[in-house]
Protein backbone atom coordinates (compact mmCIF):
# COMPACT_ATOMS: atom_id res chain seq x y z
CA UNK A 1 0.00 0.00 0.00
CA UNK A 2 2.61 2.76 0.90
CA UNK A 3 4.69 1.34 -2.55
CA UNK A 4 1.38 2.40 -4.42
CA UNK A 5 1.03 5.49 -2.78
CA UNK A 6 4.56 6.48 -3.69
CA UNK A 7 4.67 5.63 -6.86
CA UNK A 8 0.75 7.55 -7.34
CA UNK A 9 2.50 10.70 -5.72
CA UNK A 10 5.60 10.31 -8.69
CA UNK A 11 8.18 9.56 -5.84
CA UNK A 12 11.02 7.62 -7.38
CA UNK A 13 14.00 6.26 -4.89
CA UNK A 14 17.15 7.92 -5.04
CA UNK A 15 19.00 4.72 -6.18
CA UNK A 16 17.81 2.61 -8.84
CA UNK A 17 19.84 -0.51 -8.42
CA UNK A 18 18.91 -2.80 -6.24
CA UNK A 19 21.29 -3.77 -3.12
CA UNK A 20 22.11 -7.07 -1.98
CA UNK A 21 20.31 -8.45 1.25
CA UNK A 22 21.99 -8.57 4.39
CA UNK A 23 22.09 -10.95 7.18
CA UNK A 24 19.20 -11.99 8.58
CA UNK A 25 16.85 -10.45 5.37
CA UNK A 26 14.14 -13.13 5.42
CA UNK A 27 13.61 -12.97 8.82
CA UNK A 28 13.28 -9.35 9.46
CA UNK A 29 10.93 -9.60 6.31
CA UNK A 30 9.08 -12.14 8.29
CA UNK A 31 9.22 -9.80 11.43
CA UNK A 32 7.97 -6.96 9.42
CA UNK A 33 4.52 -8.81 8.47
CA UNK A 34 4.45 -10.40 11.83
CA UNK A 35 4.43 -7.18 13.44
CA UNK A 36 1.78 -5.56 11.29
CA UNK A 37 -0.71 -8.74 12.04
CA UNK A 38 0.50 -8.38 15.58
CA UNK A 39 -1.05 -4.39 15.65
CA UNK A 40 -4.26 -5.50 13.74
CA UNK A 41 -5.02 -8.03 16.73
CA UNK A 42 -3.98 -5.85 19.43
CA UNK A 43 -6.37 -3.06 17.96
CA UNK A 44 -8.70 -5.49 17.41
CA UNK A 45 -8.55 -6.42 21.38
CA UNK A 46 -8.99 -2.82 21.67
CA UNK A 47 -12.63 -2.63 19.55
CA UNK A 48 -13.60 -5.63 21.19
CA UNK A 49 -12.92 -4.67 24.49
CA UNK A 50 -14.23 -0.90 24.00
CA UNK A 51 -17.82 -2.62 22.53
CA UNK A 52 -18.44 -5.05 25.15
CA UNK A 53 -17.95 -2.93 28.36
CA UNK A 54 -18.65 0.58 26.85
CA UNK A 55 -21.22 -0.64 24.68
CA UNK A 56 -23.47 -3.09 27.13
CA UNK A 57 -25.55 0.56 28.66
CA UNK A 58 -26.75 1.82 25.75
CA UNK A 59 -27.68 -1.58 23.63
CA UNK A 60 -31.62 -1.91 23.70
CA UNK A 61 -31.78 -5.46 25.14
CA UNK A 62 -33.50 -7.25 27.65
CA UNK A 63 -30.91 -8.74 30.45
CA UNK A 64 -30.75 -11.85 28.45
CA UNK A 65 -29.54 -9.68 25.24
CA UNK A 66 -26.64 -7.89 26.67
CA UNK A 67 -25.38 -11.34 28.19
CA UNK A 68 -25.18 -12.72 24.89
CA UNK A 69 -23.64 -9.33 23.35
CA UNK A 70 -20.89 -9.06 26.52
CA UNK A 71 -20.82 -12.82 25.29
CA UNK A 72 -19.99 -12.59 21.83
CA UNK A 73 -17.67 -9.49 22.28
CA UNK A 74 -15.70 -10.80 25.17
CA UNK A 75 -14.81 -14.14 23.27
CA UNK A 76 -13.83 -11.89 20.43
CA UNK A 77 -11.86 -9.93 22.43
CA UNK A 78 -9.75 -13.27 23.67
CA UNK A 79 -9.69 -14.53 20.47
CA UNK A 80 -7.85 -11.44 19.66
CA UNK A 81 -5.74 -11.68 22.50
CA UNK A 82 -4.81 -15.00 21.84
CA UNK A 83 -3.58 -14.25 18.05
CA UNK A 84 -2.14 -11.29 19.18
CA UNK A 85 0.15 -12.93 21.61
CA UNK A 86 0.88 -16.15 19.23
CA UNK A 87 2.27 -12.97 16.68
CA UNK A 88 4.60 -11.87 19.58
CA UNK A 89 5.64 -15.51 20.03
CA UNK A 90 6.86 -15.97 16.95
CA UNK A 91 8.39 -12.46 16.73
CA UNK A 92 10.20 -13.59 19.84
CA UNK A 93 11.97 -16.19 18.13
CA UNK A 94 12.65 -14.84 14.93
CA UNK A 95 14.64 -12.43 16.53
CA UNK A 96 16.61 -14.38 18.04
CA UNK A 97 17.51 -16.23 14.89
CA UNK A 98 18.06 -12.48 13.56
CA UNK A 99 20.32 -11.80 15.97
CA UNK A 100 22.27 -15.47 15.71
CA UNK A 101 22.47 -14.64 11.93
CA UNK A 102 23.89 -11.33 13.14
CA UNK A 103 26.75 -12.38 14.99
CA UNK A 104 28.02 -15.24 12.65
CA UNK A 105 27.92 -11.99 9.78
CA UNK A 106 30.63 -10.53 12.27
CA UNK A 107 32.49 -13.08 12.58
CA UNK A 108 32.50 -13.67 8.63
CA UNK A 109 33.84 -10.09 8.44
CA UNK A 110 36.89 -11.58 9.38
CA UNK A 111 37.48 -13.38 6.40
CA UNK A 112 40.80 -12.18 4.66
CA UNK A 113 40.94 -9.99 1.59
CA UNK A 114 40.36 -12.26 -1.63
CA UNK A 115 36.89 -14.06 -0.10
CA UNK A 116 32.93 -12.93 -0.21
CA UNK A 117 30.40 -13.23 1.53
CA UNK A 118 26.58 -13.24 0.89
CA UNK A 119 24.48 -13.55 2.91
CA UNK A 120 20.39 -14.76 3.04
CA UNK A 121 20.83 -16.53 -0.69
CA UNK A 122 17.59 -17.64 -1.88
CA UNK A 123 17.03 -20.86 -3.15
CA UNK A 124 14.09 -22.35 -5.31
CA UNK A 125 11.26 -21.47 -3.08
CA UNK A 126 10.41 -19.99 0.19
CA UNK A 127 13.88 -20.95 1.34
CA UNK A 128 17.44 -19.60 1.79
CA UNK A 129 21.07 -20.45 3.30
CA UNK A 130 21.90 -17.89 5.78
CA UNK A 131 25.65 -17.38 4.52
CA UNK A 132 27.41 -18.29 1.39
CA UNK A 133 31.28 -17.49 1.60
CA UNK A 134 33.30 -17.56 -1.78
CA UNK A 135 37.37 -17.49 -1.84
CA UNK A 136 40.35 -19.60 -2.69
CA UNK A 137 40.05 -22.14 0.15
CA UNK A 138 36.16 -22.99 -2.24
CA UNK A 139 32.34 -22.51 -1.44
CA UNK A 140 30.73 -22.86 1.93
CA UNK A 141 27.32 -23.02 2.72
CA UNK A 142 26.59 -21.77 6.62
CA UNK A 143 23.49 -22.46 8.37
CA UNK A 144 23.38 -20.54 11.55
CA UNK A 145 21.54 -22.04 14.15
CA UNK A 146 20.13 -19.73 17.29
CA UNK A 147 19.86 -22.03 20.38
CA UNK A 148 18.88 -20.97 24.23
CA UNK A 149 21.35 -22.13 27.40
CA UNK A 150 20.05 -24.01 29.45
CA UNK A 151 21.54 -25.38 33.06
CA UNK A 152 22.36 -29.05 32.32
CA UNK A 153 23.95 -31.67 34.33
CA UNK A 154 26.12 -30.51 37.70
CA UNK A 155 29.65 -31.75 35.92
CA UNK A 156 29.09 -30.74 32.62
CA UNK A 157 29.44 -26.81 30.80
CA UNK A 158 26.21 -25.33 30.22
CA UNK A 159 27.73 -23.96 26.81
CA UNK A 160 28.86 -26.86 25.26
CA UNK A 161 27.57 -28.80 22.54
CA UNK A 162 28.70 -32.19 21.22
CA UNK A 163 28.18 -33.27 17.86
CA UNK A 164 28.96 -36.97 17.00
CA UNK A 165 28.58 -36.39 13.20
CA UNK A 166 24.81 -37.19 13.28
CA UNK A 167 23.41 -34.89 15.48
CA UNK A 168 24.28 -31.92 18.15
CA UNK A 169 23.84 -32.97 21.55
CA UNK A 170 23.02 -30.04 23.56
CA UNK A 171 23.75 -29.54 27.64
CA UNK A 172 20.26 -29.52 28.46
CA UNK A 173 20.17 -32.81 27.07
CA UNK A 174 18.18 -31.63 23.96
CA UNK A 175 19.45 -32.63 20.51
CA UNK A 176 19.09 -31.26 16.61
CA UNK A 177 19.56 -33.65 13.88
CA UNK A 178 18.01 -31.69 11.89
CA UNK A 179 20.42 -28.67 11.51
CA UNK A 180 23.00 -30.91 9.89
CA UNK A 181 20.63 -32.36 7.36
CA UNK A 182 19.42 -29.22 6.65
CA UNK A 183 23.00 -27.63 5.77
CA UNK A 184 23.76 -30.87 3.75
CA UNK A 185 20.57 -30.25 1.37
CA UNK A 186 21.83 -26.48 1.33
CA UNK A 187 25.39 -27.46 -0.33
CA UNK A 188 24.05 -30.00 -2.41
CA UNK A 189 21.53 -27.27 -4.14
CA UNK A 190 24.22 -24.37 -4.08
CA UNK A 191 26.88 -26.83 -6.04
CA UNK A 192 24.66 -28.04 -8.43
CA UNK A 193 23.22 -24.70 -9.00
CA UNK A 194 26.58 -23.04 -9.02
CA UNK A 195 28.14 -25.55 -11.49
CA UNK A 196 25.29 -24.93 -14.06
CA UNK A 197 25.89 -20.97 -13.70
CA UNK A 198 28.97 -21.24 -14.31
CA UNK A 199 29.92 -24.31 -16.38
CA UNK A 200 32.83 -25.06 -13.51
CA UNK A 201 32.28 -28.27 -11.41
CA UNK A 202 31.37 -26.36 -7.81
CA UNK A 203 31.09 -28.32 -4.24
CA UNK A 204 30.02 -26.56 -1.57
CA UNK A 205 31.67 -27.48 2.16
CA UNK A 206 28.51 -27.61 4.74
CA UNK A 207 28.52 -25.91 8.45
CA UNK A 208 26.32 -25.07 10.89
CA UNK A 209 27.17 -22.32 12.98
CA UNK A 210 26.64 -22.58 16.54
CA UNK A 211 26.65 -19.04 17.86
CA UNK A 212 27.99 -18.61 21.72
CA UNK A 213 28.33 -22.21 22.18
CA UNK A 214 31.71 -24.48 22.72
CA UNK A 215 31.55 -26.97 19.96
CA UNK A 216 33.17 -30.50 20.57
CA UNK A 217 33.68 -32.81 17.83
CA UNK A 218 33.59 -36.70 18.95
CA UNK A 219 33.09 -38.03 14.68
CA UNK A 220 34.53 -37.21 11.55
CA UNK A 221 31.72 -35.74 9.14
CA UNK A 222 30.66 -34.14 5.69
CA UNK A 223 29.53 -31.41 7.77
CA UNK A 224 31.26 -29.12 10.00
CA UNK A 225 29.89 -28.17 13.16
CA UNK A 226 31.42 -25.13 14.23
CA UNK A 227 30.82 -22.18 17.51
CA UNK A 228 30.12 -18.66 16.03
CA UNK A 229 33.78 -17.52 16.45
CA UNK A 230 35.82 -20.33 14.78
CA UNK A 231 34.06 -19.86 11.24
CA UNK A 232 36.06 -17.58 9.64
CA UNK A 233 38.95 -18.99 10.91
CA UNK A 234 38.58 -22.59 9.45
CA UNK A 235 37.08 -21.19 6.45
CA UNK A 236 40.57 -19.40 5.88
CA UNK A 237 42.99 -21.76 7.39
CA UNK A 238 41.48 -24.30 4.09
CA UNK A 239 43.80 -25.44 1.44
CA UNK A 240 43.66 -23.89 -1.94
CA UNK A 241 41.07 -24.85 -4.21
CA UNK A 242 39.77 -22.00 -6.48
CA UNK A 243 41.50 -19.94 -8.94
CA UNK A 244 41.02 -16.24 -9.32
CA UNK A 245 38.67 -16.75 -12.20
CA UNK A 246 36.26 -19.39 -10.78
CA UNK A 247 36.36 -17.20 -7.58
CA UNK A 248 34.60 -14.36 -9.80
CA UNK A 249 32.27 -16.61 -11.98
CA UNK A 250 30.81 -17.81 -8.47
CA UNK A 251 30.66 -14.42 -7.33
CA UNK A 252 28.96 -13.42 -10.06
CA UNK A 253 26.31 -15.73 -10.35
CA UNK A 254 25.57 -15.26 -6.22
CA UNK A 255 26.01 -11.65 -6.78
CA UNK A 256 22.86 -11.19 -9.08
CA UNK A 257 21.05 -13.88 -6.83
CA UNK A 258 21.15 -11.73 -4.34
CA UNK A 259 20.51 -8.30 -5.55
CA UNK A 260 16.70 -7.96 -4.91
CA UNK A 261 16.39 -5.25 -2.22
CA UNK A 262 14.54 -2.58 -3.40
CA UNK A 263 14.12 0.49 -1.88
Amino acid sequence: MERWQRKRRGERPPLSEKLLRPAGYSLQCKIDDLNDGLHSWFFGTFLCSLFAVGGVPFVPLDYTGRIFYLTIFGLSAAGCAVMAWRKLLKIRNHRRGLLGEQAVAEELQRLPAGYRVFHDVPGNGKWNIDHVAVGPSGVFAIETKYRTKQPGKPSERDNEAVFDGNKIQFSSGKYDAAAPEQARQNARWLATMLTKATGERVTAQPIVALPGWWVTLKANSDVKVLSGKQVSSFISTEPTVLSAKVIQQISYQLDQRCRDVEF
